[in-house]
């Protein structure tokens, strides 16, 4: 009998102290810092493409519970002067541009973070633009003179571009949160390519794709960038 009682009493203090690990396993995975909470879900800026009268907003969700996969949505407005960044043939300093677009993405995180959207990865998606732009280039055209008759001048006139722009890229980056607040950095670079349809009212097409920045470059070119954003 005493032998019984025994047994029973270490198997109590057994399951006793089972429940207790169990307890401060619990609590201890309940007391996660600031800087390992999960944060499923983010809003960035990117600074890059303001340059160019750019305004680019990601909205990027985690997917998963090994926090090593994101989408992101990210819609674009342009609106505002055409600088010496994106095209060298402005007559008259009146280039402007107004426009539209949206980019999606997959996200890879290469390394298992204690916490989602963070590290490094790779990634890649597809993208839209479409673009508006006013500006004047010297032409000839028929105007009346004093005596009734059409006489051709050739100056300054109004012009409208509008360029379509379709294609996909693929970059590496990192994603870096500072400290333990939910601001983050992303900075990427990578490789992509596009395709363009232009039309315009000027004598000749193509005056905005005379380089990797501009509006109506078609080919490859490597993305590159910084985004400033917030987590929760």
């Amino acid at each position: 009998m005493r032998y019984r009682v025994l047994l029973y009493r270490a198997a109590r203090w057994r399951v006793l102290g089972l429940l207790a690990g169990l307890g401060y396993q619990a609590a201890a995975q309940s007391q996660v810092s600031p800087a390992t909470k999960a944060r499923g879900l983010a809003l960035k800026a990117e600074l890059t493409p303001v340059l160019a009268g750019g305004y680019h907003l990601s909205l990027e969700k985690a997917w998963g519970t090994s926090f090593r996969h994101s989408f992101s949505l990210t819609p674009q407005l342009y609106g505002g002067p055409v600088g010496e960044l994106t095209s060298t043939l402005s007559e008259g300093g009146h280039d402007r541009v107004r426009g539209f677009g949206f980019a999606g993405q997959y996200r890879h995180y290469l390394n298992p973070q204690p916490q989602p959207l963070a590290g490094v990865y790779v990634a890649g998606g597809p993208h839209y633009q479409r673009f508006r732009l006013t500006f004047q280039a010297r032409e000839w055209q028929a105007e009346p003179g004093p005596n009734g008759l059409a006489y051709y001048e050739y100056r300054l006139r109004d012009q409208v571009e509008t360029i379509t722009r379709f294609g996909a890229a693929v970059v590496v980056g990192k994603q870096v949160f500072l400290g333990e607040s939910p601001v983050f950095l992303d900075l990427y670079f990578g490789m992509g390519w596009r395709t363009t349809r232009t039309t315009t009212s000027a004598p000749t097409a193509g005056r905005y794709a005379s380089g990797l920045s501009d509006y109506g470059h078609a080919g490859f070119y490597l993305p590159a960038g910084v985004k400033l954003g917030v987590a929760w």
